[in-house]
């Protein structure tokens, strides 16, 4: 498995695939080490961090909250599964803003091409942003998606079927 595009594609591209994607998948932040040796049980997981202004023109703090398992596939890419998770998204230049997005389902599925580059397909419900591309904000998904990010976690490709909501209008 290649861990630089994981970490890679978790840090930079912002991934919330927490529950599918998406979810927050994104630069959950994990560390390398978790997703390797993950286990695929959902186990607790809680997180807090800052989405850069640049995202949605205001800094924005989410709060993931549920349960997360990654698996190893055979292929040398990873499962992320996030039952029963919740992302709270909040304006962080006004607090009173905020979002609760319930039900994020999943799973996400990261692979990596002949090119080195990363595939992640979103199943389901879950949420992602990509602080490098301009007018992308925070995307709530519901349905299939596919982003694919080159070995320095560029966005070369984003293409789906189903619902997108855009975050940052939902808190501004």
């Amino acid at each position: 498995m290649n861990k630089r595009n994981i970490k890679s594609i978790l840090t930079n591209a912002r991934l919330r695939l927490v529950a599918a994607t998406c979810l927050i998948l994104a630069g959950l932040g994990l560390p390398t080490a978790e997703l390797a040796r993950g286990s695929g049980r959902p186990g607790p997981f809680y997180m807090t961090f800052t989405i850069p202004a640049s995202v949605c023109g205001f800094a924005v703090q989410e709060t993931i909250n549920g349960r997360l398992g990654v698996i190893s596939l055979p292929g040398g890419g990873i499962l992320v599964t996030s039952p029963a998770t919740t992302a709270v998204f909040t304006n962080l230049s006004d607090p009173t803003k905020t979002v609760t997005i319930n039900g994020f389902t999943g799973p996400a599925i990261v692979t990596f091409d002949q090119n080195g580059n990363t595939v992640v397909r979103g199943l389901g419900r879950g949420a992602i942003d990509d602080p490098a591309v301009s007018d992308f904000g925070i995307r709530f998904q519901d349905g299939d998606f596919t982003l694919v990010f080159d070995p320095n976690g560029n966005l070369l490709s984003d293409t789906g079927n189903g619902l997108v909501t855009n975050v940052c209008d939902l808190i501004n």
